[in-house]
């Protein structure tokens, strides 16, 4: 039996209709205020409970042969520091305890690529030392480091470009971006489960197309059939606003942590993504446009 944790997410979602859609059996454990509508469909197997339950984890686990775990908490929903270590770092120890207790064959985790660059990010550490749990655990494990998912750029990015015109951006002009769509990474992901040359691998995904982000401004503007700009904030002038915040919050909101983590670019090299998954990703800009094209219908 496959389990999926965080199938109710944009990634989660498209993993779920990746493994239905080979025929393999799915196991999902969901919250009890989660819109499980889309699995429903779907026809898998629906467990409610929580990661930090241990009573409910054994019950969705019972018979576990891979765990995926593309759950993660919504930075800019739940921006408090402490929730990262309460629910993603717990819940995963939980999984990863489980998993080494029925000795399941495959661990996957959604991780973020160049956490280098996350030492100051609560959420990066996170990810970080999870990471280091899984390397030690004695599990099968491919930990796949997302640069930005097309969902993120398209719901977070696009649907304020599209109501305000508008966006700051702590990034360069120069720097770039390349998205990868969630049906592409959830295809890796579940071809990591019995792909000899996932394992013990931690993997940089990204998408085929690389923008700057004066292409993306244009990009944007070209889908949305109006002029958008962004907003380019001088990282000094945004550091200095986060320790602002961060002085009188007590750090509550990690505020310099969350501008160094939206602070450069967000690519990478995919050579190695491409020697082990054989993969035909999607276009983002394709993307794109049929994701405001159905808005369009829908309003």
């Amino acid at each position: 039996m496959n389990i999926l944790i965080g199938g109710t997410g944009f990634l989660g979602g498209a993993v779920a209709e990746e493994i239905v859609k080979r025929q393999m059996p799915l196991r999902c454990l969901v919250r009890k205020d989660s819109d499980i509508s889309k699995l429903k469909q779907l026809g898998v197997e629906l467990y409610k409970g929580d990661t930090r339950d241990m009573d409910s984890l054994k019950k969705v686990m019972k018979g576990a042969e891979s765990v995926i775990s593309s759950f993660t908490t919504r930075v800019f929903k739940r921006p408090k520091a402490a929730e990262f270590w309460e629910n993603d770092y717990q819940g995963n120890v939980n999984l990863i305890q489980l998993a080494r207790e029925q000795q399941v064959k495959k661990y996957i985790f959604v991780s973020y690529w160049g956490l280098a660059k996350f030492g100051g990010f609560e959420h990066g550490k996170v990810k970080k030392v999870v990471e280091d749990l899984l390397q030690i655990s004695g599990l099968d494990y491919t930990i796949f480091r997302v640069t930005t998912l097309a969902t993120d750029m398209s719901v977070l990015l696009g649907n304020r470009l599209k109501k305000k015109g508008w966006a700051p951006m702590f990034m360069k002009r120069e720097e770039k971006v390349r998205p990868i769509l969630p049906k592409d990474l959830a295809r890796c992901m579940v071809d990591a489960l019995d792909n000899s040359k996932a394992s013990h691998k931690i993997v940089e995904v990204a998408g085929e197309e690389e923008y700057t982000f004066v292409e993306l401004r244009d990009l944007f503007s070209k889908v949305l059939h109006k002029k958008v700009s962004f907003v380019f904030i001088p990282p000094k002038l945004a550091y200095f606003l986060a320790g602002f915040v961060d002085s009188f919050t007590s750090g509550e909101y990690n505020a310099r942590g969350l501008v160094s983590a939206f602070t450069g670019g967000s690519t990478c090299d995919i050579s190695e993504m491409k020697n082990i998954f054989t993969i035909n990703q999607g276009s983002f800009a394709k993307y794109l446009e049929d994701y405001f094209q159905d808005q369009q219908l829908g309003d």
